[in-house]
């Protein structure tokens, strides 16, 4: 859209200075005439000016065309070569090389304190599995695909948020990346770009529920080959978190949760575009 201004702009401006011309014209050349060949009948001023008339309104007619045909061409070049940025599908494993950039979800376990004493660290406290519990997660490939009839460009990953955790209204979790991230700077017709969510295969879980969901919002912009129009995806994907088996945990977290082994499952997305 900017683009379209720029032009009408100029256009415009090209427009103002052709009448200026023409108008110091209309006066200047009536003036020469006279000078050289006598006092001008009001006959011939009117014819004069007139034909100077229709020559203004001519100019302004073609201008106007002109600048309808732009606008016309530039808005078929943008329906016809328009990127349109999807979720292609959603993976648990994806092998292929392609862009990728991870969005993980974590739980800051070094915010709650140990059970232990700070002593028993070095007997051998910390060996336990549950010290490393927390670097096993589920992942899941986000296959993002251009399915439109033109490039992306500039395409950002420009936010990540937990938007809702059915199980616990101040979990913790955070997205543990900086944002936003580039994707690239071309995505052709058909290529894809891979965004990764992680869980952590271990929670605090409300004791006796079975079923908890969380949701993440993943926003993304890109242009299209014009760099005319900048679109805005915005994917809100929701996983179910299942707990499997009860865990040992040496971290005191709050009255009403225990530890947990979970599956987490992909239910679905919801997306949205935004721009033209």
């Amino acid at each position: 859209m900017g683009y379209n201004n720029i032009m009408n702009n100029t256009n415009f401006k090209k427009m103002i200075v052709l009448i200026a011309l023409l108008t110091v014209f209309s006066f200047i050349t009536p003036l020469l005439l006279e000078a050289f060949h006598g006092e001008l009948s009001l006959g011939e001023l009117l014819s004069f000016y007139a034909s100077i008339f229709g020559a203004l309104i001519t100019l302004v007619g073609v201008v106007m065309t002109l600048n309808y045909q732009t606008r016309q061409s530039m808005s078929d070049d943008e329906i016809k070569y328009k990127p349109i940025l999807k979720i292609d599908y959603v993976s648990t494993d994806y092998e292929d090389f392609i862009g990728r950039r991870e969005i993980p979800i974590l739980f800051p376990t070094s915010l709650f304190p140990s059970k232990y004493p700070i002593n028993e660290v070095d007997q051998g406290i910390r060996e336990e599995p549950y010290y490393y519990q927390h670097k096993e997660n589920a992942e899941f490939h986000l296959i993002i695909k251009n399915k439109g009839r033109g490039e992306a460009t500039a395409v950002s990953l420009d936010s990540a948020k937990i938007e809702d955790v059915s199980w616990d209204e101040e979990s913790h979790l955070y997205i543990g990346t900086s944002l936003p991230l580039s994707l690239g700077d071309e995505l052709l017709i058909d290529d894809r770009v891979d965004i990764i969510v992680t869980f952590p295969k271990f929670l605090f879980l409300k004791k006796d529920e079975d079923y908890n969901r969380i949701f993440i919002e993943l926003a993304l912009s890109y242009d299209d080959m014009f760099e005319r129009n900048r679109r805005k995806l915005t994917i809100l994907s929701e996983f179910r978190i299942e707990p499997l088996e009860k865990e040992n945990t040496p971290l005191f977290y709050k009255d009403g949760y225990d530890y947990y082994q979970v599956e987490v499952r992909y239910m679905g997305s919801q997306q949205k575009i935004e721009g033209q």
